[in-house]
């Protein structure tokens, strides 16, 4: 099985793959490891965010795909790209689940996450794919 952990912050999607092998998962070696959507108000920018992540889906062959959901309102809440580019991900045909923090904590929990392989940003995408072991 080979899962996809999203976390959307600001204008960029940090991305972690990951993948069960032996009852362990491994990372997918990506060089994509965040995709940005540069200006949200021009069209051809919307276009090459929704067809770069395509092409990373379709290349990867993912059977999960999980976006870490943000606050609608308050002190966290997401902005306003943020919930443009969970639309846009959305629009493709490809299984994607938006998942609540405290679900992705309570499924991590007591499982080791392996940070060495990743960057220090791309931990939130991370505690998203395993979420779904």
């Amino acid at each position: 099985m080979k899962y996809c952990g999203i976390e959307l912050k600001s204008s960029e999607a940090r991305i972690v793959g990951i993948q069960i092998v032996d009852d362990e998962y491994e990372f997918i070696a990506a060089e994509t490891k965040k995709i940005m959507l540069n200006d949200s108000k021009e069209q051809e920018a919307v276009l090459s965010f929704r067809e770069a992540f395509g092409q990373f889906f379709e290349s990867n062959n993912f059977d999960k795909i999980g976006i870490k959901e943000r606050g609608r309102k308050g002190k966290f809440a997401g902005g306003a790209d943020s919930f443009k580019m969970e639309g846009i991900l959305q629009t493709l045909n490809h299984p994607i689940e938006i998942l609540h923090v405290n679900t992705i904590k309570s499924k991590i929990k007591g499982k080791v996450l392996k940070t060495e392989h990743i960057n220090k940003y791309q931990e939130e995408a991370l505690k998203v794919a395993v979420s779904f072991i």
